[in-house]
């Protein structure tokens, strides 16, 4: 029997989520030797929760609260072999749940999935350059 559960981010997790995401290029902005440092300090410092399944690591949520106005999920990562279980739709249920209070907003790249899922299109994010960048 699948035993799916969610709980908060304690430090002992830390090593799950980095092992996970470090296997996916895509992730590497999180995981490379500059940043793993301070991407620990911020999983303990967001609202974080992780998701095990039968004792086994799936997946985790980071979200930020904006005092008391908003809370933005930052990141949703399912490991490659749990996809298509609804973890993560479970791990942004849980967000939403326990902030129900507040405005849940997904920062994506993934589009499509949020809207396969039904959330509502909220704007969009954009990355400033500094000037010297801009054209």
């Amino acid at each position: 029997m699948n035993r799916m559960k969610i709980s908060q981010y304690e430090p002992e997790n830390g090593n799950d989520i980095l092992t996970a995401i470090g296997k996916d290029p895509n992730w590497d902005m999180f995981t490379n030797d500059e940043t793993i440092g301070a991407y620990r300090k911020s999983l303990e410092k967001s609202i974080t929760y992780v998701c095990y399944s039968n004792n086994e690591f799936c997946g985790y949520v980071r979200a930020i609260l904006d005092d008391g106005l908003a809370v933005y999920v930052s990141e949703l990562f399912v490991v490659p072999e749990s996809r298509n279980q609804k973890i993560g739709q479970a791990l942004l249920e849980r967000v939403s749940g326990d902030f129900s209070h507040l405005n849940v907003y997904a920062l994506s790249d993934e589009d499509v999935y949020y809207k396969r899922k039904g959330y509502l299109k909220a704007g969009s994010v954009f990355k400033l350059q500094p000037k010297a960048d801009m054209a």
